[in-house]
């Protein structure tokens, strides 16, 4: 399976300073659905192919990967919140911890969230923005350039 980006790629460009986790942790086949969610209906087939050709270097390591990155880690950030193993499910807790990390991990992932939206609507915006230069690119095949969605809001434009 040919993928935009690495899982390494999705560490290096989704995790932060500290927030050691395997590149292993991160499988080929979460990052071909993260393409197919969030960023093929961005750039559409035409251009995702040259992408995936290895065209278009700097759109694909400046925009494309880190909203794919993000994309990717909203996707598989709650199966990192808990751990399986042969005893089955295991959350880490002490004594009143339920809580405030229940609290913890809903912001983390509504933060996760918004800089995922944030990253994909600067992808969409500069392809918008430099159509010339990108022929394969079709504003009206762009469904952001289309529907946003703002504080639970669908806007179709």
């Amino acid at each position: 399976m040919k993928t935009l980006i690495t899982n390494a790629d999705v560490v290096t460009l989704a995790f932060g300073d500290g927030e050691y986790i395997s590149a292993e942790v991160v499988l080929e086949s979460d990052i071909a659905v993260a393409e197919e969610r969030y960023i093929r209906p961005i750039v559409g087939e035409r251009l995702y192919a040259r992408l995936l050709d290895g065209d278009y270097d700097t759109l694909r390591t400046d925009y494309v990967a880190p909203a794919l990155a993000m994309a990717v880690r909203t996707m598989i950030q709650p199966s990192l919140n808990v751990r399986t193993g042969q005893a089955g499910l295991s959350i880490s807790a002490s004594l009143r911890s339920d809580s405030s990390t229940k609290s913890a991990v809903e912001g983390l992932q509504r933060s996760l969230v918004r800089r995922r939206r944030a990253l994909c609507r600067r992808l969409s915006n500069y392809l918008s923005n430099h159509a010339s230069e990108f022929p394969e690119y079709d504003r009206d095949c762009d469904a952001l350039q289309h529907c946003v969605i703002d504080g639970g809001y669908i806007q179709t434009c």
